[in-house]
């Protein structure tokens, strides 16, 4: 569910922030005073294209940020494969729009502070919110979705479905090996030629682990032999070796400052100090003396190292980044070889094996079809008469079964099939149902089906063109789903704003030559002021308040 909506510079809107609960927010406002940039503001959030115009006239950049909460273990899974950070199940998204005078303006998108396309801040987005207004291309319609719904309301159809989907991965796995194996003679040899000299060609290598990395280290120094021991013979007569050396021009100043000590003076700090020195010079030079004995001036080493550096460089380049890699190709290509000498064996045993997963699948496939058509009885009588209690009386609902191949999700193509009317022929529902009946025909669906609980559903105007009546059926009903799911529906019907659990009045203010769209959630009382304003317009009568909390008394104990 949304949380919270923050929208600075869009539109009319120089600066709102609302807070939104569970239930029903009902959103009114007169014609014009911009109910509807609300909305788009929320489409925004989820990933709608933005519109550089609709940044208000004067500013350079406007944001729109939203918090939501979610209880779906799809959005987690989402945000998890973009490696995007989560804290306690509440997702920060945040847009941005610009207005540049030389690329003429872009658009940013955040989610939890991690940069993301629009696209996949859009895919994100239906998972959070379903909008239902006559211009939207509602989700619903999707054939997918569609099945989705149905399975919701199988028996076992979960489970089935999870246990197809591994069937049919296991069954496209096979047929792909199998398909691998079908080659003409002159290609198999070829492959068994090819993958021969590669594994003789490993072979033969002898590669060791890390050995590459060992070779890395001792190049240097094997590059270097001759100029290591040059130095080294010079760091030791400089240390030892000549005349004045360091260790016996250490070891005269040592014995002289001995004797200044028997002459009385006070150089113990000294003669400590000297020692030290002596015995660190000599630690070095044993240090250098080892290095000394270490270096190997060897051309014909270093060239064998340069050697097999040079191969190993030329089998990475063939056969992997790494001697892991190198190493992995060559079991992966011993198998395949394998296969292909035994190819005749192995194509019958994977085609017992594809007959065998087949049958597996096509009864779990049969077993899904007879619990999808078992529940598609029920939910469709549901649905129809949620439609009779929508003031869509006499409508048509059904579902079409087309039997289709067996694929992850089974083997049934299915239909929403809907007629206004009885007597007329069903279609297709993304055909069949006008735009004021759509909305009214989602609805249906919804309640009858328990999809999808924990997204936020929006509703536009979805009693535009209804009586009284009527709109109190739809507001009955948008409050009844709202027990199940967050709610947002605008309206401009009195008796659809006095189901309001929250009821947020849009309205517009003038200041200096300057216009503002505002938003406020209203009071108890402000609440029942504007359905009596929604009932006799701007002078707001005694009979109007008394009306107004009449339908409002009606609502709550409904």
């Amino acid at each position: 569910m949304i949380l919270s909506l923050c929208v600075k510079n869009y539109a009319l809107i120089e600066d709102l922030s609302l807070d939104f609960k569970q239930g029903l927010t009902v959103i009114t406002g007169e014609t014009g005073s911009g109910k509807s940039i609300v909305i788009e503001a929320i489409e925004l959030l989820c990933g709608k294209r933005a519109d550089t115009s609709a940044v208000r006239l004067g500013c350079n950049v406007c944001q729109i940020s939203g918090s939501f909460s979610f209880e779906n273990p799809r959005v987690a899974d989402f945000l998890e494969n973009y490696s995007i950070a989560l804290d306690d199940n509440i997702l920060l998204i945040r847009r941005t729009i610009e207005v540049s005078e030389s690329s003429g303006g872009k658009s940013k998108a955040f989610i939890n502070d991690c940069q993301v396309n629009i696209s996949t801040l859009a895919a994100l987005g239906e998972l959070l919110i379903d909008f239902h207004a006559q211009d939207e291309k509602y989700s619903l319609n999707s054939l997918e979705t569609q099945l989705e719904i149905l399975d919701s309301k199988a028996d076992k159809a979960k489970d089935l479905s999870a246990k197809i989907a591994l069937l049919y991965g296991r069954l496209s796995t096979l047929r792909a090996e199998l398909e691998g194996l079908n080659l003409s003679d002159s290609q198999r040899e070829q492959k068994i030629d090819m993958f021969s000299f590669q594994l003789e060609e490993i072979d033969d290598a002898g590669l060791k682990e890390n050995e590459d990395i060992e070779i890395e280290a001792r190049l240097p120094g094997l590059k270097n032999a001759e100029k290591i021991s040059a130095l080294c013979k010079q760091i030791k007569e400089l240390l030892y070796s000549s005349e004045v050396s360091a260790l016996s021009t250490v070891a005269k100043a040592k014995k002289d400052i001995e004797s200044l000590n028997s002459l009385g003076a006070e150089v113990s700090e000294s003669l400590t100090l000297i020692d030290q020195s002596y015995y660190q010079i000599e630690e070095a030079y044993r240090g250098i003396e080892d290095i000394s004995d270490r270096t190997d001036i060897d051309p014909e080493k270093l060239n064998a190292v340069l050697e097999r550096t040079e191969l190993i460089k030329k089998l990475k380049k063939k056969y992997g980044s790494s001697i892991a890699e190198i190493k992995e190709y060559r079991d992966k290509i011993e198998s395949e070889l394998n296969v292909l000498r035994n190819f005749q064996a192995n194509s019958d045993e994977l085609q017992k094996a594809i007959d065998q997963v087949s049958q597996e699948l096509l009864a779990l496939c049969d077993e899904l079809t007879q619990k999808r058509m078992g529940a598609s009885e029920k939910f469709c009588e549901n649905v129809r008469r949620q439609l009779a209690e929508l003031e869509i009386q006499n409508a048509v609902f059904e579902i079409d079964f087309k039997k289709k191949e067996p694929s992850a999700n089974g083997q049934d193509k299915i239909d929403f099939m809907f007629s206004a009317n009885k007597g007329e022929s069903v279609a297709p529902l993304r055909n069949a149902a006008s735009g004021g009946e759509m909305s009214r025909v989602l609805l249906a669906i919804e309640l009858s089906a328990d999809f999808n609980a924990g997204q936020t559903a929006v509703f536009d105007e979805i009693d535009t063109g209804t009586g009284g009546k009527a709109g109190e059926k739809i507001a009955r009903k948008l409050s009844e789903l709202s027990r199940q799911k967050q709610v947002f529906s605008i309206t401009h019907l009195a008796q659809g704003a006095a189901f309001a659990d929250t009821h947020v009045k849009i309205y517009k203010s003038a200041q200096g030559d300057r216009t503002f769209t505002k938003a406020k959630i209203l009071s108890r009382d402000e609440h029942i002021e504007e359905i009596a304003r929604m009932i006799s317009g701007q002078e707001i009568t005694q009979s109007a308040l008394e009306h107004a909390q009449n339908l409002i008394a009606a609502a709550k104990n409904s």
